[in-house]
């Protein structure tokens, strides 16, 4: 931190250290102070699509899942089009903040947006499996649990979902 202190003081018109103390904020779950940072660094570059992110993941962290939402679309508004690999987590992040507000189609939208830049991602298939769980749809979400588990076997979270879709499945069926 002290560090990142001394750039900020060396450098005054650079939001970059100013960035950085808003991640370590972050890291220590300090979310309100995060945030402070974070908006200061924003207003010396208003330009930075990563400025945009880490507030979208400080209201998630927050549960201002409504803000997260808005400041991940901003994110995205911000980045040269087509999307690269390095963003797909910001796209993963918003599919999420959508699942919390229970905006289903959209939510699944922006995971296969995400799959589409990576499909390798644990979080993408869970996310996904999860969503379609949640709107009984047990078979896509039986699908995208055994895609996760490919990823990674010994994912607790994936495992005890995919075993709870299975027995809905059934049950569904009887």
């Amino acid at each position: 931190m002290s560090g990142y202190r001394t750039a900020a003081r060396l450098f005054p018109g650079c939001h970059l250290p100013t960035l950085y103390i808003g991640m370590e904020y972050m890291r220590t779950h300090s979310f309100k102070l995060a945030n402070q940072f974070f908006m200061q660094a924003k207003a010396i570059c208003p330009s930075d699509p990563l400025v945009y992110n880490e507030l979208g993941t400080v209201a998630y962290h927050m549960k201002e899942y409504n803000k997260s939402v808005w400041w991940f679309e901003k994110t995205l508004a911000h980045i040269p089009s087509p999307l690269s690999e390095m963003w797909e987590s910001t796209v993963v992040n918003l599919a999420h903040a959508l699942r919390k507000l229970k905006r289903y189609d959209e939510a699944i939208t922006y995971y296969e947006k995400a799959l589409a830049l990576s499909t390798r991602s644990l979080s993408t298939y869970a996310g996904l499996a999860y969503t379609y769980h949640l709107q009984d749809k047990y078979t896509d979400a039986i699908t995208y649990y055994h895609k996760a588990l490919w990823i990674n076997p010994d994912d607790q979270f994936c495992t005890e979902m995919l075993t709870l879709a299975l027995m809905d499945e059934s049950r569904q069926i009887i």
